[in-house]
């Protein structure tokens, strides 16, 4: 249980930590637009698109994390114990 609570917290930071660089990368784009001359420009389709891929990058970070720990789970009972000489 303690294990899928730590999924479902990374499942969160991972989402979350997404969105926010999205969302700054959108808004430096559009503060680059502004100092050129052009008007101030981020739209609302920019934050829904920030969200939505947001939160696809987080669920795959999370499933990688998730597939890479249970191959070392596995090789590790596969592997014997070598003997120290």
């Amino acid at each position: 249980m303690k294990q899928l609570y730590g999924y479902v917290m990374l499942f969160i930071y991972s989402c979350l930590s997404s969105i926010l660089m999205l969302l700054l990368l959108g808004g430096g784009i559009a503060i680059f637009y502004f100092l050129k001359g052009n008007e101030f420009n981020f739209p609302l389709g920019q934050l829904k698109r920030a969200i939505v891929f947001g939160c696809i990058a987080g669920s795959a970070i999370t499933l990688a994390t998730i597939v890479f720990n249970l191959i070392d789970k596995i090789n590790a009972r596969k592997k014997p114990p070598s003997d120290p000489k």
